[in-house]
């Protein structure tokens, strides 16, 4: 496998984890209890995304999808909202 194929592999797997973390956000955004714990975040991905988990979180908040006052919990803010509506409209890969 080449670099590209590679580096295409990472960015769709990170890509994914971000979803991940939108979706999770997303689900809690209409509750009184609105945030969500580093651990749930945590005991809920898939393993194979858990490598990616910190890159993902630290790469939304920096894009302001998403924030946290305290660096244990986050919510998804209305540009994270947005931006996994998007994400779902898009074509998934074969």
């Amino acid at each position: 496998m080449d670099k590209t194929s590679i580096s295409q592999e990472e960015n769709g797997a990170l890509r994914n984890a971000e979803t991940f973390v939108l979706d999770k956000l997303f689900d809690k955004s209409g509750l009184d209890d609105y945030l969500v714990n580093l651990g749930e975040l945590i005991t809920s991905i898939d393993t194979a995304l858990y490598p990616l988990l910190d890159q993902a979180i630290e790469d939304l908040v920096a894009q302001s999808l998403i924030r946290s006052e305290d660096g244990e919990n986050y919510q998804i803010m209305p540009d994270g909202i947005n931006e996994l509506k998007n994400r779902k409209r898009e074509p998934i890969p074969l």
